[in-house]
């Protein structure tokens, strides 16, 4: 298995719990619940990937390389400011012109492929170990 395959699927596992969690704030709460939301996939989609790379069996790829956790933090922190660019400086008109369900899976579809990316950066810009 690749190494770039491994992200994918191991971030599918972790989208478990950085991505329905805040959803589901989001649609159990009432008045604040897109900061809610919001915020929990801030602390969330930081933190569970940290817990995973800490892990001693957390290599990705045939040669389980591992990800320093200061260049995840990099990453994470250059992929989340980029799509705050990205969502300030694009029309994005459509996206609320879409009924809630098609607004969920439009955001559930970007939160994971913000950590997938933050994850791949990492790899390509630390000094990765093999386990």
């Amino acid at each position: 298995m690749s190494t770039i395959q491994d992200v994918v699927q191991r971030t599918m596992y972790m989208s478990i719990f950085f991505i329905l969690i805040p959803l589901g704030a989001y649609t159990i709460h009432t008045g604040m619940s897109a900061m809610v939301a919001g915020v929990s996939y801030g602390v969330l989609s930081l933190f569970i990937p940290i817990f995973y790379l800490r892990s001693s069996e957390s290599g990705f790829g045939p040669k389980a390389r591992r990800v320093p956790i200061c260049v995840y933090v990099l990453a994470w922190a250059l992929v989340q400011g980029g799509t705050f660019l990205v969502f300030n400086n694009l029309d994005s008109s459509w996206l609320w012109n879409l009924s809630t369900i098609g607004r969920d899976v439009v955001f559930a579809i970007i939160m994971y492929c913000q950590v997938t990316l933050s994850l791949v950066l990492a790899l390509a810009g630390g000094k990765n170990t093999e386990v």
